[in-house]
């Protein structure tokens, strides 16, 4: 397998390893051992390889640039050549092979010839290959997503824009309608059959939720933007404004508060004034028959993760303000949680009024704010709303 005057500097150690194919050079590039490694990589056995110059593990394409001189040359100047290129097998298969050509002196520093070691990284290098392949493609669908976000973003845009005019020049030609018809209603209702009537009744309750979704379409495009010039807000003053504003409907139903202390928080007055009038006036609405409605209103200091085990990681040990109103309504289905949120959806059709627009802009301005809110409720037992906002420190 080996032969003088080359034995000592390949012990049999060497020899024998499979992992690595190991051998050494005369001055000249003839091969003179050769181990079990070179071997099982190379498909040569030792008779075949020993006295063979080492140019026969080179592919043509290589010979050709003189790579196998050039090798020897550098690791004889340096004292160490390393490259990764391709390599021949026996059968003419190629492989990515990792060479290192190392010079050898012998005592007296006279330069006898070299020690090669050689590992296969074919399996690394289809690897690395692959990797950057998938690279690639995750980088170009990155930038096909980016674009299709920038359509979006400019599709919403517009979307928006056109809301808020549409329900903005709506308002005024619907009003207009409502004028003439109560004006009608009023000069001509003596006259009129049960069926005109009806009709008319029709005509104005249509009208009135024509309006009312106009209107709800105005706040959504408004909160849509983001929130806008923020200052500190005592929650506990903005509750009782919209109590006040709500003061005929409470009556009408005869609600019931209970209304715990509240936090500061910084914020859109306006849109928080919106988010918390759409939740009452939901609570109000969505009561059971004969039952008034009870609604209780409180906070506490949370982190996150206390709050819900579903929020996203990177925010599930910040703190916040949780803020709950709890209802004693009709409530709902847990399954339909989320799609109460979303524009336009009406759980309960027909038998109550509204324009499904309310709790959309409630999730809009809690995003607004970086907080959270959603429901959890079960039928005939009511509805806790819950209200993530965080704390400024």
């Amino acid at each position: 397998m080996s032969f003088k005057p080359y034995d000592c500097y390949f012990p049999d150690a060497v020899a024998e390893v499979k992992g690595f194919a190991i051998f050494m050079l005369d001055t000249n590039g003839i091969i003179q051992t050769w181990n079990n490694g070179c071997e099982l990589m190379k498909g040569y056995t030792a008779e075949e390889a020993v006295g063979q110059s080492f140019d026969i593990l080179f592919p043509e394409f290589l010979k050709e640039q003189n790579l196998h001189v050039y090798e020897r040359q550098l690791a004889k100047e340096k004292g160490r050549y390393e490259i990764e290129n391709w390599r021949r097998k026996k059968n003419g298969e190629l492989f990515w092979a990792s060479v290192a050509l190392t010079r050898v002196l012998d005592e007296a520093g006279n330069h006898i010839g070299f020690i090669k070691i050689t590992q296969d990284q074919t399996d690394r290098k289809k690897y690395l290959e692959q990797l950057n392949i998938n690279v690639e493609e995750t980088r170009d669908i990155n930038i096909k997503l980016d674009s299709i976000n920038s359509e979006l973003l400019r599709a919403n845009s517009s979307l928006e824009e056109f809301a808020y005019a549409s329900s903005h020049d709506l308002q005024a030609p619907l009003r207009k309608i409502s004028i003439f018809v109560s004006r009608l209603k009023g000069e001509l209702w003596q006259q009129l059959n049960e069926q005109q009537r009806e009709l008319f009744n029709r005509i104005t309750r249509s009208s009135d939720r024509m309006s009312a979704l106009m209107n709800d379409l105005l706040i959504y495009s408004y909160v849509s933007k983001g929130a806008g010039a923020t200052f500190e807000i005592d929650l506990n003053l903005e509750i009782k404004d919209v109590l006040e504003d709500l003061e005929l409907d409470i009556l009408e139903k005869g609600a019931k508060f209970s209304v715990e202390s509240l936090p500061k928080v910084i914020g859109d007055k306006r849109q928080f004034q919106q988010l918390f009038q759409n939740l009452i006036s939901n609570s109000i609405k969505y009561t059971k028959p004969d039952v008034a409605p009870m609604i209780e209103i409180s906070s506490s200091a949370v982190t996150g993760y206390e709050a819900k085990e579903s929020l996203p990681i990177e925010v599930a040990d910040r703190h916040y303000h949780l803020i709950q109103l709890k209802d004693n309504g009709i409530g709902f289905n847990q399954e339909y949680a989320e799609d109460i949120f979303k524009v336009f959806t009406r759980l309960q059709g027909a038998n109550y009024s509204g324009t499904g627009i309310g709790l959309s802009i409630v999730r809009k301005v809690a995003e607004n704010h970086h907080g959270f809110v959603w429901a959890e409720s079960k039928p005939g037992e009511g509805t806790v709303f819950k209200i993530l906002l965080p704390v400024v420190e």
